[in-house]
């Protein structure tokens, strides 16, 4: 049986690990995010070995592994009796990252709906990621050329991966509302998924 999904893709900043989580406390959908998979790994473990093996380079980590990771983790929730692949909508953030990704996920993933996270103003979206490295510390993220640097990077790498799926599919939402905008418009994108997926129970 293939996963329901939702992808959810948004650039740097965009809310998408924070709308991700919001949206997995609802019942009958599963926040999962790649990047807490990865550092959930116990790096004496053998997936954990190769993922040390790629990241204290700073390279990517391949696509097969990536997908290995994810399927794994999926597999031990349902197994669990945590997650119901005939019921319950994922909710992925962080993968598919690549079209590699994407068309190793064909066969074990059905996508009901892509959210995109758009940031329509780029001049805001900088100024907004300032404001929240003072807050948070973060410095990676308080130079205004890393930050758009991030950005073309992220333009260059989910475009690919938006086109792999058909347009009909995606829904955009504007990134740059409040983040209670930005769930309530992504909620009235969901409840339609959520109520075909009850119905054809």
């Amino acid at each position: 049986m293939k996963y329901k999904a939702i992808l959810l893709f948004g650039a740097p900043g965009s809310g998408k690990g924070t709308q991700g989580k919001v949206i997995g406390n609802i019942l009958g959908f599963m926040h999962t995010s790649t990047g807490d998979l990865f550092r959930s790994l116990d790096k004496n473990s053998e997936m954990g070995k190769v993922f040390v093996q790629y990241s204290s380079k700073g390279q990517l980590v391949p696509d097969e592994f990536t997908v290995n990771l994810w399927l794994d983790a999926m597999k031990k929730l349902t197994e669990a009796g945590k997650l119901n692949p005939a019921s319950d909508i994922l909710v992925m953030d962080g993968i598919p990252r690549s079209v590699k990704q994407a068309e190793l996920l064909k066969d074990h993933v059905e996508v009901l709906k892509i959210l995109s996270l758009d940031v329509s103003d780029m001049d805001k979206m900088v100024e907004r990621l300032k404001k929240r490295a003072l807050k948070e510390g973060r410095m990676d993220d308080a130079d205004e050329k890393v930050i758009r640097n991030r950005f073309a990077v992220y333009e260059k790498e989910t475009t690919p991966v938006l086109n792999c799926y058909s347009p009909a599919l995606v829904a955009r939402v504007d990134a740059l509302m409040s983040p209670i905008r930005v769930l309530e418009a992504i909620i009235k994108i969901l409840i339609p998924v959520r109520e075909a997926v009850d119905a054809g129970r």
